[in-house]
């Protein structure tokens, strides 16, 4: 009985260091290191982070510092952010700026400074302190074919709705205000 709880906790033990919720690969070689520390990546060589599960790419030249916040979004903080990739977006920045990652959503808040984010689409956005961008929204906006046309599926919508319109009008069974 004590071997076998023995090797349960040794057992998890082992998973929790083997999967790490930071890891930092830079030359084919990767780091682990403690979930909620500090990674300060400079701009020596490319360097892929992954940090809580939002996966962030420093090109060579650019360096960032990463760390959690209290409520689990992950802080990418630097000066003059130029072809970092958080997750499929491409962040740069002018100046010094701090912005927040959602583990979960992958939305980007910026804390301090401003943000120019071009998304996997190529379109680019300007995200001031304050504001969030939402690459789930961003992808939602774009996600006609480019055949079809915005103008006739806005003139078809209205059209549809004037006949739902007219429909509940008519209907016996529609509620009545």
């Amino acid at each position: 009985m004590k071997k076998s709880i023995a090797l349960v906790f040794g057992a998890l033990f082992l998973f929790s260091v083997a999967n790490a919720a930071v890891t930092v690969t830079r030359n084919g070689k990767t780091s682990k290191y403690e979930n909620g520390s500090t990674v300060r990546v400079t701009g020596q060589s490319a360097a892929t982070v992954n940090y809580n599960g939002v996966k962030i790419s420093v090109p060579a030249g650019v360096a960032v510092t990463i760390a959690e916040n209290a409520d689990g979004s992950v802080n990418v903080s630097g000066t003059n952010l130029a072809g970092v990739k958080v997750e499929n977006n491409t962040v740069s920045s002018s100046g010094a700026v701090s912005f927040s990652v959602s583990p979960k959503t992958k939305d980007i808040t910026v804390n301090r400074g401003a943000l120019i984010v071009q998304d996997a689409s190529g379109k680019t956005t300007t995200v001031a302190a304050g504001s969030s961008f939402s690459a789930a929204a961003a992808a939602g906006a774009s996600s006609l074919p480019a055949f079809v046309n915005e103008a006739v599926l806005g003139e078809n919508t209205a059209s549809q709705q004037a006949t739902q319109d007219v429909e509940e009008m008519l209907s016996p069974s529609s509620p009545r205000n």
